[in-house]
């Protein structure tokens, strides 16, 4: 029995050996300095669409298959990084500004696999509100934002970059917007 014992140990002991490293990612949250001049952004929470939900990086292998990376995941929350690279954008809140709130949810966070290689795609579905108002009340503006980046090659590495990088066009196209608000 003990005999048993140790070979069942063996095997449980040289499984977790053989089990692959993971590699964890996150947005790059350096401010490009798009924040608005006339108008304080506050973020406020971003939902993730259910097949984003996950910490493994999502590759739209082609327009009806999803798939995702094995051992590379996001090292938080899809909606987290979102929030906080958002916030980084939008720089910090000047008393003297208007004030309103940016959230909403994210519909496409992930690599695109084309003929030409891979493809960053972000989309916001974006609702911006007055400062004050209440969630029940019509918001200022609704607005759905996407953006494609291609990769500069064929690693999650330059994906991710990628997609920082298309998350600081949406942040300054949101900017644009909320300014004429």
């Amino acid at each position: 029995m003990r005999h048993l014992s140790i070979v069942a140990l063996f095997f449980v002991m040289t499984s977790c050996a053989s089990a692959p490293s993971l590699n964890y990612y996150t947005v790059d949250m350096t401010s490009s300095g798009v924040g608005g001049e006339s108008v304080n952004l506050a973020v406020g929470r971003f939902a993730v669409s259910e097949r984003l939900d996950r910490h493994q990086i999502v590759i739209q292998e082609s327009p009806t298959r999803i798939g995702y990376y094995a051992t590379d995941r996001w090292a938080s929350s899809i909606g987290e990084m979102v929030e906080h690279k958002l916030a980084a954008e939008f720089g910090p809140v000047d008393g003297a500004l208007r004030s309103l709130i940016v959230e909403g949810r994210v519909v496409a966070f992930e690599q695109v696999d084309t003929a030409a290689g891979p493809v960053a795609k972000a989309g916001l579905d974006v609702t911006i509100r007055e400062g004050e108002s209440k969630r029940y009340e019509a918001p200022l503006l609704e607005k759905s934002y996407t953006v494609e980046r291609p990769a500069s090659d064929n690693s999650v590495d330059a994906v991710v970059r990628a997609l920082s990088r298309a998350l600081e066009e949406i942040a300054a196209e949101i900017a644009e917007d909320a300014e004429g608000l």
